[in-house]
């Protein structure tokens, strides 16, 4: 449980640091789909705490989906290749549901690196 919630905040600070970062972040159309359903967000903070605990949990469901994968195949092979498309998945999808365009590239593939990197070494040193 610990470990879930250690990767849950890590995974969450750093795509918090893409968003803050990106100069160009357009959250707008987020905000007009939470007005439709009749929710009103006037901080943008509020929003980028949305996405960012969302980002993490959809990307340890599809680690725990794929679990099997890795216990099969990916223990010797390609571990580092199969966090990163994760993470790759997890990070596109939410922002293509959510609308969210203008992050940084340059941070967006800091995050990619670094989140690959910290989960393969958090499978690694907390079995």
């Amino acid at each position: 449980m610990i470990k879930q919630f250690l990767k849950l905040s890590i995974l969450g600070l750093s795509n918090y640091l893409v968003i803050f970062l990106s100069s160009d972040i357009d959250i707008e159309q987020l905000v007009k789909d939470f007005e439709k359903v009749n929710i009103y967000i006037t901080k943008s903070n509020v929003v980028y705490f949305i996405i960012c605990s969302i980002v993490p949990i959809v990307t340890l469901l599809l680690i725990q989906f794929f679990k099997p994968f890795i216990e099969m195949y990916l223990t010797h092979y390609l571990k580092y290749n199969f966090y990163f498309l994760i993470n790759l998945l997890s990070l596109s999808t939410v922002y293509m549901v959510f609308r969210i365009y203008g992050y940084s590239r340059f941070y967006l593939l800091m995050y990619l690196i670094s989140s690959t990197l910290f989960l393969n070494l958090a499978d690694k040193y907390f079995r």
